[in-house]
């Protein structure tokens, strides 16, 4: 393979910076720092006083010179428990950073884990006056030279993003992993104006996370039961209040960047291309070019790029590892040189090496696993890049072609079974839930195909499709798969979007639909790096639904497309080899004897169908009621959780739609025993969401709260 590094010896220029870095090219993968390691000091538990009294609970990692030598600082702040549940990740993080001569802090949101206060919901006013209030404690301890960050998975990047919109002086720069800067667009609620199934999931790991006590060994005996009582008496049923809100509102604007020329610290975009969140990566470089940003795509799900093992590990690896599926990034490292450079000012040449980079996909993670996933990475110097254009393809009645062909109306008619290939919008780490072989769910929808191609296409960045439609009833949607025919029939899934059509021009005041008008819609699609092979064809796939992804319309709908009035814009690059990138790379981290091959080829696997044809029922349980885990090192406190989401639809009528979701988590340590449990059922009529939501906790064998939610909620033209 011809690399960048091997052209400019051939040229005989002078090397980058970090192209002389990348030194042997045989990988030297990072090692765990442990928890002890001398080098490291840890703080078990800190408090942090806010104005009103109320105590934060921090975890502190410091580099053991800090307090002589006061270093650059990075916070997490998460509702999460860092002091048992998700006490593993910081326990890989943060000695790592602090080996690195960077102080990592970890804290709980107030109203979670250790700390004082109740939560209500997600992002609130409070919790972000919070974060600002930390980060300004943070720059003042003598162990801080006054230059903070913020790093972030998910709601950490939620976090971190949302404390850069308000540029406290002392956030100098940031990582954000796997999150949005747009509630409404990205995040696990709605996205194109349509309900998703995530929301059904998160909401009930939300209550057994949020209501959990704080540790009767952190807070005091005497303290941490009236603490749980408050926390316990802000319960609300999360399913009928985030469905209450169905359009893009003050909720979702609450906490999503309202000025981007506002923001003023660096920024480290991360994302999989197997995770919803993705769009943030890209939209963050192009609406925020003021500030300087790099940015990092894996064919990861929601996921960080990769962590170090434990030490003598080996099997499957650790939930800690991530960068599934493979190829992973040895991330800290990486970040340990982000960090190094904006907070100590260190000058290690992070910056002068491409700002974006990409793994490109040459097929769908799911027809290689365990194996990598077949493909090669690639940089841009910058982001958006002028080395690539848009090639438009428009649809016509006989295929997609560069020329636009005599206008045909075409009918696709409502068909609830289409989606299985897609389950999720937010895929995890297992291969089940990721995307499929898509060619029985093309055969039913509308479908248009290119001439085989004659070399090989690569794509980079968000396609955008223009559909001419008109429907049949006033709340219609329209899911778009953009899908590579191979040689043998296989269909392989590369990118998405989706859209109520109602929504077409406003995501704030969406507008019924008159049946038998035609609309011009546009719909950006997920980003995708992907090669099409010699021989494929490109294909186009338009559908009404996309169950069990998205809830249903209230009426089956007859769709009617224009073809030949209707196109795809492509984000074409040119074709090259791939590069060698100046950071390494886990190879083959998840091919090991036990692990079974993603399902790709078997949509309907686990899908049970009952009744006679025409009005079949399609029922899919995901998950356990029994619930998993182990002892959490230095906590003491054994640590479970189980979920289970059954979703089921009745082929002829989208109102049969139902969505029932429960968690249950337990926290054990001698007479201390905790178990949390939340369920949620939602059904809809053609007017209503009917949904019911029950909350329990339990001390020992007491019930200390139970309580049931019942509503139905106006559809607002979802």
């Amino acid at each position: 393979m011809t690399t960048r590094r091997y052209v400019l010896r051939l040229l005989g220029g002078s090397l980058p910076a970090w192209v002389v870095a990348l030194g042997d090219p045989r990988p030297v993968l990072s090692a765990l720092v442990a928890v002890d390691d001398p080098d490291v000091k840890v703080t078990e538990n800190l408090w942090i006083l806010m104005s009103d009294g109320v105590r934060l609970a921090a975890r502190l990692f410091l580099p053991a010179t800090a307090e002589a030598c006061p270093v650059g600082a990075v916070l997490e702040y998460l509702p999460y428990r860092k002091r048992d549940s998700y006490r593993y990740r910081d326990d890989v993080a943060g000695p790592f950073l602090a080996k690195k001569g960077i102080a990592m802090i970890r804290v709980d949101i107030r109203g979670t884990g250790d700390s004082d206060g109740a939560m209500a919901d997600e992002y609130s006013d409070q919790e972000q006056a919070d974060a600002l209030a930390v980060i300004a404690w943070m720059a003042r301890q003598p162990w801080c030279n006054g230059k903070v960050g913020m790093r972030g998975i998910s709601y950490g990047s939620f976090a971190a993003l949302q404390a850069a919109a308000k540029a406290p002086p002392a956030l100098t720069a940031i990582v954000s992993t796997c999150g949005t800067e747009q509630r409404y667009l990205d995040d696990i609620h709605y996205k194109g104006g349509c309900l998703i199934n995530d929301q059904f999931v998160w909401a009930m790991e939300w209550q057994v996370i949020m209501r959990a006590p704080p540790d009767p060994l952190i807070v005091g005996e005497s303290r941490w039961r009236d603490l749980w009582q408050k926390r316990l008496a802000a319960t609300a049923p999360m399913t009928i209040l985030w469905n209450e809100h169905q359009t893009l509102d003050d909720k979702w604007r609450d906490g999503s960047t309202q000025d981007y020329a506002a923001i003023r610290c660096a920024i480290y975009n991360i994302g999989g291309m197997l995770d919803p969140y993705l769009p943030s990566v890209t939209r963050m470089m192009e609406r925020a070019p003021q500030v300087p940003q790099k940015a990092l795509i894996g064919p990861w799900t929601h996921k960080w790029p990769g962590y170090p093992q434990p030490a003598g590990h080996s099997g499957k690896p650790t939930d800690a590892a991530n960068g599934v599926p493979g190829p992973g990034v040895d991330w800290l490292p990486v970040e340990s040189r982000w960090w190094r450079h904006w907070l100590l000012g260190e000058p290690n040449g992070i910056m002068d090496e491409p700002r974006f980079w990409a793994f490109r996909e040459d097929k769908p993670a799911g027809t290689r696993f365990p194996h990598d996933t077949a493909g090669a990475w690639i940089s841009e110097a910058s982001w958006p890049s002028a080395d690539i254009i848009s090639h438009r393809l428009f649809l016509n009645s006989d295929g997609l072609a560069s020329v636009a062909g005599t206008p045909a109306l075409l009918k696709h008619h409502t068909d609830l079974t289409i989606g299985f290939a897609n389950r999720w919008a937010a895929t995890s780490g297992d291969p089940t839930t990721w995307w499929r072989d898509q060619s029985s769910d093309d055969a039913r929808s509308l479908h248009f195909d290119s001439a085989p191609l004659e070399e090989a296409l690569d794509i980079v960045g968000e396609a955008v499709f223009t559909i001419r439609v008109r429907a049949d009833q006033p709340v219609a949607k329209l899911c778009v798969r953009l899908t590579e025919v191979t040689p043998d029939g296989r269909s392989n899934f590369v990118s998405y979007g989706l859209l109520n059509l109602t929504h077409r021009s406003s995501d704030e005041r969406p507008t019924a639909l008159v049946p038998g008008v035609d609309y011009d819609v546009r719909i950006k699609a997920h980003f995708a790096c992907y090669r099409f092979s010699p021989g494929s064809r490109i294909r186009v796939a338009l559908s009404e639904t996309w169950w069990p992804v998205v809830w249903p319309s209230p009426q089956r709908v007859t769709l009617e497309v224009t073809a030949g009035a209707s196109q795809v814009e492509l984000p074409v690059r040119p074709v090259r080899d791939g590069e060698t990138p100046p950071f390494e790379i886990y190879r083959e981290r998840y091919a090991n004897s036990n692990a079974a091959p993603a399902p790709y080829l078997e949509p309907l696997a686990g899908v049970r169908i009952s009744g006679e044809p025409g009005r079949r029922t399609f029922t899919l349980v995901e998950g356990t009621l029994e619930p998993e885990g182990e002892l959490i090192s230095g906590a003491g406190t054994s640590y479970r959780e189980a979920y289970r989401l059954r979703r089921a639809i009745r082929e002829d009528d989208p109102n049969s739609a139902e969505m029932e979701a429960e968690a249950i988590n337990t926290y054990e340590r001698g007479d201390w025993k905790i178990r949390l449990r939340a369920h949620s059922l939602c059904r809809s009529t053609p007017t209503h969401f009917v949904c019911s939501e029950t909350f329990e906790a339990s001390d020992g064998t007491r019930v200390v709260y139970s309580r049931t939610w019942e509503k139905q909620i106006a559809r607002r033209l979802v």
